[in-house]
């Protein structure tokens, strides 16, 4: 929801940045932008009412064939030969660097404290955070859509379709486009048009031959400076740009957006009723709303921080859902049973199936995990009283400890809550040594670290699950001993409950 509504709200800004630069009678105003957002959330709710294959599909396919058309003549209309050039200098550019630049953080630039003063201590965050909390937020709905749509494809052609090829077409994308946009910035330069110049500079209402200095321009006027450059198709292109590559682009993402969270919302039906398709299409606009009206002048930077919010959460669950798919593929594969030993219960079994007992479980287990596995790992195992107790010290110390030097950082005792934070991995290592203690014993597929990140991040659903297992475990021994008590008293008994028997005891 708000990955798309972040999306929705920066493309209204834009879409007021070109309508003002076509009439100059067009205020840049948050009323416009509303005005903006409804119109397109107009033209994205018909859309979903009409279906998938016939309204999204359509819109998808009409919005591609404008953005291929403006992408080629940009490409003829300049400088062909160079931004071909371009286009395989900077794969090979990319090829070359993609290992460094993925692992560079600008650790020495976030110091601010570079001798020249030329360092960018905000570019991390305002650039590279920004963007990967967008993309994630948008994670869910369109790897769902995705998925929708490539039913009955094999993992090889969903992944050349939806990475390999897209890959390289926004290669060709950014080089173009880009690559057009660097020319007007070297020429503004030889031209010597500057940000104070009236002609092309910051402020300028008008180019200078053509060119603007882009690195000084307003971000939501770069694009349409760009295409000012072509002559006269300038305002042609400034139009194809606004209803295709902005407009349709807007509506094909808010409508498909929405027909995934109605599907969500009606458990899962391909074909949700109407009337919430409605309500989520206008949900979708007006939270988009809300963010940019609450913005204020600043509505930019409110819609970027919400967008990073809505996805820090999702980036934990994306690395667990990476695991799964990666054992749902061995499943398929036979690599990995799929019928093995596992946990008796499933990590958020609390929430899936919901009970009085099971919450009470999970309560304790925020406040006293220590006490909920150290018992769970006694009834497996049968450990000494002694070694029960230094279980407990050893995880309800650190925990506790944690939980106070954070109180204390509020009194305050400067820096005492990192203290905390570092003891309280005493309470994760421990808790992860008994974890996987457990599950080696039984033979459950996994590793350490995969043991290690669910108690970090979910230690209290870890702990329940750890308790529901051993419990388990110790009723089907109990039931065990039983068995064999009756049988010895009586050779012919040959009477027993299996798993599930015991499954639905507990």
């Amino acid at each position: 929801m708000f990955g798309v509504c972040t999306s929705l709200g920066l493309g209204a800004i834009q879409l007021n940045a070109g309508f003002r630069r076509l009439n100059k009678n067009i205020t840049f105003s948050a009323t416009n932008q509303i005005i903006t957002i409804w119109g397109v959330t107009a033209c994205a709710t018909l859309s979903v009412i009409s279906g998938l294959k016939l309204g999204i599909r359509r819109l998808s396919e009409l919005c591609f064939v404008i953005g291929m058309m403006l992408m080629l003549i940009i490409l003829f209309y300049d400088d062909t030969w160079y931004l071909l050039n371009l286009y395989v200098q900077s794969i090979g550019y990319y090829l070359q660097y993609v290992v460094q630049v993925g692992f560079h953080t600008d650790a020495f630039a976030q110091l601010g404290n570079a001798p020249d003063k030329l360092e960018a201590a905000e570019w991390m965050n305002d650039w590279t955070i920004f963007y990967w909390g967008w993309w994630i937020a948008w994670s869910p709905f369109v790897g769902m859509f995705i998925a929708k749509i490539s039913r009955g494809r094999t993992i090889r052609e969903f992944i050349n379709a939806t990475l390999t090829a897209p890959i390289f077409y926004t290669f060709l994308w950014l080089t173009i486009f880009g690559g057009a946009g660097i020319r007007m910035e070297r020429n503004a330069a030889l031209a010597n048009v500057t940000c104070s110049s009236p002609f092309g500079g910051k402020t300028a209402t008008k180019s200078f031959q053509g060119f603007y200095r882009l690195s000084c321009r307003p971000k939501n006027d770069m694009w349409f400076d760009l295409m000012d450059q072509y002559g006269d198709l300038g305002d042609f292109l400034s139009i194809v740009s606004l209803i295709g590559g902005i407009i349709l682009y807007f509506v094909t993402s808010s409508d498909s957006g929405s027909l995934v969270i109605d599907c969500l919302s009606a458990n899962g039906d391909p074909d949700p009723p109407i009337p919430q398709r409605i309500f989520w299409a206008l949900t979708e606009g007006a939270t988009a709303t809300a963010l940019l009206y609450a913005g204020g002048t600043d509505a930019l930077n409110a819609l970027q921080a919400v967008s990073i919010v809505a996805g820090l959460p999702y980036t934990i669950l994306l690395c667990f859902m990476c695991v799964a798919l990666w054992r749902a593929v061995q499943m398929e594969d036979g690599d990995l049973d799929a019928n093995g030993p596992q946990f008796n219960v499933t990590l958020f079994h609390p929430i899936s199936r919901p009970s009085s007992r099971g919450f009470f479980k999970l309560f304790l287990a925020i406040f006293a995990p220590w006490y909920v596995i150290a018992i769970a790992e006694d009834r497996k195992k049968g450990i000494s009283p002694l070694a029960l107790a230094c279980r407990m010290v050893l995880m309800s110390v650190p925990f506790y400890s944690w939980i106070a030097m954070m109180v204390a950082e509020l009194i305050p005792v400067e820096g005492i809550s990192y203290v905390g934070w570092a003891v309280l991995f005493l309470f994760f290592g421990v808790a992860t040594a008994i974890r996987t203690g457990m599950r080696l014993e039984d033979g459950i597929h996994g590793s350490m670290a995969e043991d290690f990140f669910v108690v970090m991040f979910l230690y209290p659903f870890a702990a329940f699950q750890m308790d529901r297992h051993a419990s388990h475990h110790q009723m089907k021994k109990n039931t065990e001993d039983v068995e064999q008590g009756k049988a010895s008293d009586n050779p012919r008994y040959e009477g027993g409950l299996d798993d599930k028997s015991v499954a639905t005891t507990l």
